[in-house]
């Protein structure tokens, strides 16, 4: 389902003709110990490259959050003034090999003037650099010292140079790209996202007599223009035909869309939607997590 909710959040589009409803909703972070904490810190991220991704990480929370803003209050570490809730620590290390390949490339054999007139495949030495990038990064509560989050994700890059070669590829680039996946990632864990997203609605009329399933018809087409009078009749719909698995899931939607998640769980349920009820047991823990981070508890 998180798949699916991705390519919302990028744009794709439904399939054609399809009708859907459009909504907004809070997620909750994969981390969500981390996503409590109101204020974060980052400590010495050790490594060659750990002040990089130290300072990649700041940039990244001081602009994710559900409403654009910062989520976290980022809190400089020093012996005075009022401590962090919680503490970033870490290593990144970047190491580069260094090997000499044989490749099979174009080389010129024939010239007029500078335009080449023949190339031939030849054999050449070329190097190849492989790039391995580590990073660990670890959370803990400031009050208690619980490990509120670790991760090691490796990421590796291979480049080959060879001579002639018009795109020369630096291995800086490389660590600096991973660094900044890596700050990312990170990010991706432990802030909420707070995302519009598209479900489509369920038209299958399997079960319906005619009048009911061409009623059913022209209420999915009416629930573009006018979503709450299509609801209305499904409800009505389900009071004639009870327990049809494409009412109930529209009706799941009608739910989700007022921000009634544990009524779409149930009529999710009964309709057999499992990755929909996954959904809406993730905007329940979303929109509790605000509500408890918003009261300071």
């Amino acid at each position: 389902m998180r798949f699916i909710l991705c390519l919302a959040a990028l744009g794709v589009a439904a399939p054609a003709h399809a009708e859907i409803f459009e909504m907004v909703g809070h997620f909750p972070a994969a981390y969500r110990d981390v996503s409590l904490a109101r204020s974060i810190g980052i400590d010495r991220i050790a490594g060659r490259d750990g002040m990089a991704l130290s300072l990649a990480i700041e940039q990244q929370l001081g602009r994710r959050g559900p409403d654009g803003q910062a989520y976290y209050d980022l809190i400089a570490l020093s012996r005075r003034g009022p401590g962090a809730d919680a503490v970033i620590t870490g290593l990144a290390d970047a190491r580069i090999s260094r090997n000499d390949v044989k490749r099979q490339v174009e080389n010129c054999v024939e010239k007029q003037g500078s335009v080449c007139k023949k190339k031939e495949k030849v054999e050449a030495t070329c190097l190849e650099e492989v790039i391995s990038f580590s990073s660990t990064l670890r959370v803990a509560d400031s009050d208690d010292g619980r490990i509120l989050y670790t991760q090691t994700r490796p990421q590796s890059e291979r480049l080959v140079t060879c001579p002639g070669d018009k795109r020369q590829r630096d291995s800086k680039d490389s660590i600096a790209r991973m660094v900044k996946t890596a700050a990312d990632r990170f990010a991706d864990d432990i802030v909420p996202r707070h995302e519009s997203y598209r479900i489509r609605l369920r038209e299958g009329r399997d079960g319906m007599d005619k009048a009911m399933g061409q009623a059913f018809k022209d209420s999915v087409k009416l629930s573009q223009r006018d979503p709450a009078t299509a609801c209305d009749q499904w409800r009505e719909m389900d009071a004639a035909t009870p327990d049809h698995p494409s009412i109930l899931f529209n009706l799941g939607l009608c739910a989700e869309r007022d921000g009634d998640y544990d009524a779409a769980e149930q009529l999710y349920a009964r309709a057999g939607a499992q990755d929909d009820v996954a959904r809406a047991r993730d905007l329940t823990v979303g929109r509790d997590d605000a509500q408890r981070r918003m009261d300071g508890q």
